[in-house]
């Protein structure tokens, strides 16, 4: 009778370990990513304010410091990294 508990016991304790450790591949594996990471136009970097090519740093008052189109247009606040 105790090794009808040894085996019982053995699998329980196989079955729990492979319930977290494919959990823990699940998560890694398929969940999001934390950080989005923005890009400019044709992969070109930002400068060191985070406005892409073709972008002024512009200081909007209350609404804080974004980059504007030269050509005008809708400003967006600076690419971080």
């Amino acid at each position: 009778m105790r090794g009808i508990y040894k085996i019982f016991i053995a699998c329980l304790l196989t079955a729990i370990v492979t319930a977290f450790a494919t959990a823990h591949i699940l998560i890694k594996r398929y969940s999001a990513p934390d950080e989005t990471e923005y890009l400019c136009k044709d992969n070109a970097s930002p400068d060191l304010n985070g406005c892409c090519p073709g972008e002024t740093y512009t200081d909007m008052g209350d609404m804080g410091f974004n980059c504007c189109p030269v050509d005008g247009g809708d400003c967006f606040p600076p690419i971080e990294k």
